[in-house]
């Protein structure tokens, strides 16, 4: 399944994984757990919100403009969507998730 196809449908709680530029970088959410978050569009011109839990994964220093693929649990929403999940999963709970990032894999 493609992100543009789980957006259409409105499809959520299905591991994806897309490939585009950094568009934006936002402030980190820090209500219940630190997560970095930036924008990434495909080529199609789809955006999606990418939300890594910092407790569980190192930031990356991805910076507007740059390439990178990301791995994740896809959550649908009216604005295109998120991408979270995107670090290991030592309990159990949901598939490993991972952002590729100028070469190396970041889990």
């Amino acid at each position: 399944m493609t992100v543009e196809e789980a957006f259409e449908k409105k499809i959520s709680d299905v591991p994806l994984t897309i490939e585009g530029k950094a568009t934006e970088i936002l402030e980190d959410d820090t209500d219940l757990t630190p997560h970095q978050r930036f924008i990434v569009q495909i080529p199609s011109g789809h955006t999606v919100l990418v939300s890594h839990n910092l407790e569980r994964a190192y930031r990356v220093p991805v910076k507007v403009g740059d390439e990178v693929e990301v791995h994740g649990t896809y959550k649908w929403n009216e604005l295109g969507g998120i991408i979270h999940k995107t670090h290991h999963d030592d309990r159990g709970e949901h598939e490993d998730g991972w952002l590729n990032y100028a070469g190396k894999r970041h889990q």
